[in-house]
Formats: C-alpha cells, structure tokens, sequence
C-alpha cells in the first residue's frame, strides 16, 4: 500500500471514528511511527493549501492542510515567479515552503529563524522538496537592533518567543541565547531587494518592522508586507505603539483573517501604502 493510499484510508477512518475520541488519539503516535518508518526519510505525501509537497510525518499538525487558507489565497494570487520573498520566523516551513512554490521559476526565498529545533526540520523539509538550491536559511531573528536576546523555546514548537516566553508554553520552555539582526543591515540598497516581506514572530513583529524602516521606506508599494499580529503580546499602549510606527511607516494594516480591528485583536494583516 502506498503512503498515500495509507493517509487516505486513515483518514477516513478517523473521521469515521471521531477525530478527537480517545481511541484516535491513542492510536496517534503508533500512526506517526508508521508513517516515519515507511517514509524512510523521504516525507510523505502531503498538500498545503492545495498543493503537493512532502514532509516529515511527525510535523502533520504544524504543516495544516488548510493553513491560513485565506492568507494563502491572498499571497498565491499576488507572489509573481522571479520575486524574493523574506520569511521572518519560518518555524519548519509552511509558508517557506508555499513561497518557493509561488515564486518559481527564478524566484528566491530568505528565511529567518533563530530556533535550533525548528530549524533543523526547515533543513528536512528542504531536503524532501528539492528546495535547498532555492531557499537560504539565516539562523537568526530579527529585531529593531543588532545582538543578542534569550529566545524561549520548546523544542520546535511555533510558539517560541523572544524575551519571554509564551504563556501557551509555560512550564515547557529552554533558553537559547540567538542573533537579532536588522532587516535593514540584512537588505541594504546595493543587494537584491525584497518583494514579500512575511513575518510571524509572536509578539515581536513591532520591532522587527522597526528594523526594517529604511527597506520599507525604500521598496514602498513594491514591497508586499503580510504579518502575524498579537496585541496581547504588545504590553498595555500596544495598539497606541503599533499605530505609531505605522504611521511613520506610511502604512495601514488590512485584516486577512476576519478580525474587527487589526491593531487590537490576533490575527494576520497585510501591511499597505494608504
């Protein structure tokens, strides 16, 4: 039986079943084995959004089949093949993934993220899409200013966060010591300049915009901006802070994720010249 004749028919029996009944759930990690074992390091079979990649078994739930399907919409029908796409806080790659696949042929994708964990399966999933020539990794976040910060992280769990950690992960986290960068210092005027800038950095996205000040008010409309927002994150003038930079920034956010206010509630928005 193939792996993915395998998926199909466990997956119809689990909603057969009942996804979240504790029989499927115990069932889980003998399922991941399996599939790891079959895999034999190659991925599986496996579509985001609609479209065919592989990828390691053990990362099925980060690596949803409907992820963000409307960001992705909105990307897919503007990212143009030739273009450079930044992703700051890629995790194990599930946009960098739909961004090389949107930008091809001659197109490029830089992609940011200071998680050893994480990193390591970006690696594999590179590997498992022949998308090592494509992508390049920096192994670093970036921020409003050049050094060094504590980033706490559990394993590669998407929810690390610099400075402090996640109270979704409390109890579960390590401190690694990780390079911040400016995308300002990364992207200065005498290189290849971006066309997407894609960030989800759980809470740090204001001042990793900081430090991108110079490379937005250079690109202007030619730069698409798409952000993961998380207000709760952001202290109590939060709202009042984002909305200062961007209006020195020159720019408005428009929710893609259905949220009433973009500067006050989680969600993503894409980041547009009035």
């Amino acid at each position: 039986m193939s792996l993915d004749l395998l998926q199909r028919w466990v997956r119809k029996g689990a909603q057969a079943l009942g996804h979240d009944t504790a029989l499927v759930r115990g069932l889980r990690p003998a399922y991941a084995s399996l599939l790891s074992l079959l895999a034999a390091g190659r991925g599986i079979p496996w579509e985001i959004n609609g479209a065919p990649f592989r990828i390691d078994p053990g990362q099925r739930h980060r690596m949803g089949r409907c992820y963000d399907a409307s960001v992705a919409d909105f990307l897919r029908a503007r990212v143009r093949p030739g273009q450079l796409c930044v992703d700051v806080g890629a995790n194990v790659g599930v946009y960098v993934l739909q961004l090389a696949r949107w930008c091809s042929p001659g197109g490029r994708v830089v992609a940011f993220e200071p998680n050893p964990d994480a990193r390591t399966v970006l690696a594999r999933h590179l590997r498992m899409n022949d998308l090592e020539g494509l992508v390049e990794v920096i192994p670093a976040a970036a921020g409003a200013a050049a050094g060094e910060m504590p980033l706490f992280a559990a394993g590669e769990d998407g929810m690390a966060r610099l400075g402090s950690p996640s109270s979704a992960l409390e109890g579960r986290t390590r401190v690694v010591t990780v390079p911040v960068v400016r995308l300002d210092d990364r992207f200065p005027p005498e290189v290849p300049q971006p066309d997407w800038l894609v960030m989800d950095v759980e809470g740090h996205e204001l001042e990793a915009l900081e430090g991108a000040r110079a490379l937005i008010a250079r690109r202007g409309a030619a730069l698409g901006i798409v952000v993961e927002m998380h207000p709760s994150e952001w202290g109590p003038a939060g709202k009042e802070r984002a909305q200062a930079l961007l209006t020195r920034l020159d720019l408005r956010a428009l929710a893609l994720t259905g949220q009433g206010d973009p500067l006050a509630e989680y969600g993503i928005v894409c980041l547009e010249h009035p």
